[in-house]
């Protein structure tokens, strides 16, 4: 079997002949190929060389997400200005301008807000008539293009952004902004996420008619961010609409959980979701091995080995003990990753010390 069979035969109920593994080490990659710091057997190959050196799938967002463009619709004027230091986009309409600013971190390989979209709900008007002109296209060619080089290495997949009030806490406001507004302002702030819901609705609806077998709802859910009542509130319902719609097109739904989740995992199985991306145990998070496999029962869970055990201070032996566990509880319903990511400090030699103990696993 390859990758791509193997990551359908967990979904479908088949047997696989291998756990697939897929260790997102994007971000070491950036990060250390702009400080020249790539091991030597890498400098000068491609991220793709890499993972077949390791033996690995690479999870394919970072490639196929630029397949779905939006479209700014009459009378918005969106620009965006690039340097060194950071991005800023701007929008100007005929009922107000928005600003947002985000600056490169210290490598440049990313980018966090310095300067939010919505300074307070005096932008929601305005942010509103962006949201409700904006149109979604998907560029096929691109898509073949990316598909080929890819391969059989990994199943394509599209991110959706994040869904619901989250749009607000991750990425338009900030959390204590978004806060505030939900509690002074509940009917502007309410009516502000139906804007961005239909948005999202109208980008589904496209996927919907795509090629793409996996969507990946990628909402960054942490009980530190939304409680469990807006969660109740807000996510659950769109999930549970969502997913629905979703598999209805023949589609599986995943999201991305990657944070302190003990509160909410008890949510998992009521919102239609087929997978959780990311979910990081304790030490890393705060919710046990035992507690994400009694929560999660006939869900997939991808990734699922605390990225904190690919740093110098933690033994490859407590790696290799933890992987075995996690594999004995999860198989066969897990794609094997790293919660969250390979930190550009993490040792790539136990990377591939897993690589070892999953070519031995038999699921």
């Amino acid at each position: 079997m390859n990758p791509i069979g193997r990551i359908l035969a967990v979904f479908e109920g088949k047997r696989s002949d291998k756990i697939v593994w897929q260790p997102r080490i994007d971000h070491w990659y950036d990060v250390n190929k702009k400080l020249g710091t790539l091991p030597a057997e890498y400098r000068g190959k491609e991220l793709l060389e890499v993972y077949d050196d390791l033996r690995a799938s690479p999870r394919t967002y970072r490639f196929f997400d630029p397949t779905i463009k939006v479209t700014q619709g009459d009378r918005v004027d969106m620009k965006v200005v690039e340097d060194e230091t950071r991005i800023v986009t701007t929008y100007v309409t005929p009922v107000g301008k928005l600003r947002e600013v985000q600056t490169r971190t210290v490598h440049g390989t990313t980018t966090y807000h310095t300067e939010y979209l919505l300074k307070g709900p005096e932008d929601f008007r305005t942010l509103a008539y962006v949201l409700e002109r904006q149109d979604f296209e998907f560029d096929r060619e691109l898509y073949e293009r990316i598909s080929s080089m890819i391969g059989d290495r990994s199943e394509p997949i599209v991110n959706l952004p994040w869904a619901s009030v989250q749009r607000l806490t991750v990425d338009l406001m900030g959390l204590e902004k978004t806060v505030l507004s939900l509690w002074k302002h509940p009917r502007e702030t309410h009516e502000l996420v139906q804007a961005i819901q239909a948005n999202d609705g109208r980008r589904i609806d496209l996927i919907k008619t795509t090629p793409f077998k996996f969507v990946n709802f990628a909402d960054n859910v942490d009980q530190d961010l939304i409680s469990p009542s807006l969660f109740e509130k807000y996510m659950l319902p769109w999930y549970k609409e969502k997913t629905r719609e979703l598999h209805g097109a023949g589609k599986i739904c995943v999201s991305h959980w990657d944070g302190n989740v003990k509160a909410l995992i008890r949510y998992a199985r009521d919102t239609g979701l087929d997978a959780l991306e990311c979910v990081p145990p304790s030490p890393m998070g705060n919710v046990t091995l035992e507690e994400l496999h009694e929560a999660m029962k006939g869900m997939v869970l991808f990734d699922g080995i605390p990225a904190t055990y690919f740093l110098s201070l933690v033994s490859k032996k407590e790696l290799v003990d933890f992987t075995n566990k996690i594999l004995s509880l999860f198989s066969p319903k897990i794609i094997l990753g790293i919660s969250d990511m390979l930190p550009p400090n993490g040792d790539i030699d136990k990377v591939r010390s897993v690589s070892e103990i999953v070519e031995k696993y038999v699921p």
